[in-house]
């Protein structure tokens, strides 16, 4: 498909840095040329570059918003800025977060090209092959996210191109999945078995994307083949490093990030925050967000502006709670259906907030001084009796929030979209100040979606995806007791476990699945359990062709019910990008069903 347009994305500047040392610390320097790849120190530039424009992608509001909403899993919060995105509405080619992944994956495309193209004689194999990964990954994000699209950036496919453009060519999603397949094989034979400096790729991330991308073609077998060579080394010699964590908890840890289950990341730290690069963009300043990590705000409820049934305010502002921008909020599916099960599987427990403590002394519900520290908010995630309601809150003075009083109102309004359980996962109490987006990296791959991978492919090709799903759901029947210290009463944490009716194995065997119950639905299902609001779920259900069933299903909006359709599965090319083409051309380079 050729289309003759000026196209800016494909500029040649790039933002570099100079280092490519033990901890990859990006930083804007200077324009590229094509000698520039000749050096080390070129491509090491280049490369810092393209790690850190990855931020554009895995974190931010926009990012976020395209991914997380919109699906079975989350729906708009009290916010409501996302409340086009969520209900597929008509205007979706001029939304702006659509716009970012299109005018930017293509900059950093150009990096790589140049890196591959002029560095291969002078750089060492395993950096070409984190280029390749990388040229790789930002493919996969657009094809995944508008279908076909360039491969000849001007100077021919996978070139460097030093010029504007005044040509676009959409490769078809075929010839682009077939592009990346090659580069995630090559950089797997060029990268170390673990990675050379902190943020930085190795074997372990271009197995699971070899996977990931047979899986997405419907090559069902390679996909099987590629993700079982990860998963046996994890549970066998460990070769690539990579193994899952015996408490899931651990895996999402403030701190914890680079441990042997994290795959592939993008790096947030306390320096990016100070220096974010968030000036490259439209907006200024530090808190412009084109590359903070706003995952932290994203889905966390306005809990500070809450007050008990007796109309005090028990919290404030914290670190530890987090910025409440309520963009996001998790479906009554999610909460209540797909973790359904919240005693023998620790992953509702571990992914969601169910208490708020105090944070300055009122007199609560009970008429009793409520302290600072004692439960102000609590979720327990069912719908106790007036009975059990009525000895909690006698007992506590706190507040109880019923799943019936955070499901979204049907009207679409937001007073019940105030208070709701937020997503731990992505929590930053590490952070520096109480309105610091997170500077915690973003965590994009892990061993457990190979996992899920592995059994989706085994699934749809006559195999077994048993052990796969009963690997995660084994592991997810374990809890840590020095979690559960001070969840109830007193200081011991297995003494509070067995009060809440805990029993390890008990939880083994109700975790552990036969063969007959697992279909398709069932593995996303456990992938919801295992990896909700990781900017995964519109990709899946897309992938599947379950994306209108399950909104339709699950997603509790009406508006969002009645307009999604099967085209919705690819987003629509920016309005941006089709105003500077000629009326003849505009029709067919946009993507189906989105033709004003």
């Amino acid at each position: 498909m050729k289309k003759k347009n000026i196209i800016g994305i494909l500029a040649l500047t790039a933002f570099l840095a100079v280092s490519c040392s033990d901890f990859l610390n990006e930083q804007p320097r200077s324009s590229l040329t094509p000698d520039y790849f000749t050096s080390d120190a070129g491509i090491e530039a280049g490369l810092t570059a393209a790690y850190s424009a990855l931020r554009y992608q895995y974190g931010p509001e926009g990012a976020m918003s395209i991914t997380v909403v919109g699906t079975d899993e989350f729906t708009y919060g009290g916010d409501g800025s996302s409340i086009e995105i969520n209900n597929y509405g008509s205007a979706l080619f001029n939304n702006g977060h659509l716009q970012t992944p299109w005018n930017r994956n293509f900059t950093y495309i150009n990096t790589c090209n140049g890196i591959i193209e002029f560095g291969a004689e002078s750089g060492s194999p395993e950096l070409i092959g984190e280029a390749k990964f990388l040229r790789a990954q930002y493919y996969y994000n657009l094809v995944t996210t508008f279908g076909g699209v360039p491969l000849d950036l001007g100077s021919g496919e996978l070139k460097f191109n030093t010029t504007p453009s005044t040509t676009s060519v959409r490769n078809t999603e075929e010839e682009v999945y077939a592009a990346m397949l090659q580069d995630f094989k090559d950089a797997f034979e060029s990268l170390p078995y673990t990675a050379s400096r902190t943020g930085a790729v190795a074997k372990s991330a271009a197995l699971h994307y070899i996977a990931k991308t047979y899986l997405a073609i419907k090559d069902y077998q390679n996909a099987l083949t590629y993700a079982k060579m990860l998963i046996d080394d994890a549970e066998g010699p460990r070769t690539y490093g990579a193994y899952l964590l015996q408490d899931f908890r651990d895996v999402n840890r403030d701190g914890n990030e680079h441990n042997p289950e994290v795959l592939f990341l993008v790096e947030h730290t306390g320096a990016s925050y100070e220096f974010d690069e968030s000036g490259e963009g439209a907006m200024d300043g530090p808190e412009s967000g084109l590359k903070e990590n706003r995952a932290n705000f994203m889905m966390c409820p306005y809990y500070e502006n809450q007050g008990l049934v007796n109309g005090n305010k028990p919290l404030t502002r914290t670190i530890e709670y987090g910025r409440g921008w309520r963009r996001f909020m998790p479906t009554p599916w999610l909460l209540n259906v797909a973790f359904a099960e919240k005693l023998h599987d620790s992953r509702y427990d571990a992914s969601f907030q169910k208490v708020w403590y105090a944070t300055v002394e009122v007199e609560g519900d009970n008429g009793q001084t409520l302290h600072v520290g004692d439960t102000a908010f609590y979720m327990p995630g069912y719908e106790m009796t007036a009975a059990e309601k009525a000895a909690f809150v006698q007992r506590t003075g706190a507040r109880v929030y019923l799943p019936s009083d955070y499901e979204p109102d049907a009207d679409g309004g937001t007073k019940k979209r105030q208070m709701f359980p937020a997503n731990l996962k992505l929590a930053a109490p590490s952070r520096n100040g109480v309105n610091d987006a997170s500077n915690r990296p973003f965590l994009v791959a892990k061993l457990s979606e190979t996992y899920l991978i592995a059994a989706e492919a085994a699934l749809m090709s006559g195999g077994d995806p048993t052990p796969y799903i009963n690997a995660l759901r084994r592991r997810a029947a374990y809890r840590n007791p020095n979690d559960y210290r001070g969840f109830e009463d007193g200081q011991d944490g297995a003494a509070n476990l067995a009060k809440m009716g805990y029993d390890y194995q008990a939880a083994l065997a109700a975790m552990t699945v036969a063969r007959d119950r697992i279909d398709l639905d069932f593995i996303l299902d456990e992938k919801s359990r295992e990896l909700c609001g990781e900017q995964l779920r519109f990709f899946d259900l897309a992938r599947t062709g379950k994306l209108v069933e399950r909104v339709q299903l699950n997603n509790p909006e009406q508006p969002a019910k009645a307009n999604v359709r099967d085209f919705h599965r690819l987003r629509p090319i920016p309005q941006s990008q089709i105003d500077l083409m000629t009326n003849e051309d505009k029709a067919n380079y946009q993507n189906p069903g989105y033709n004003q």
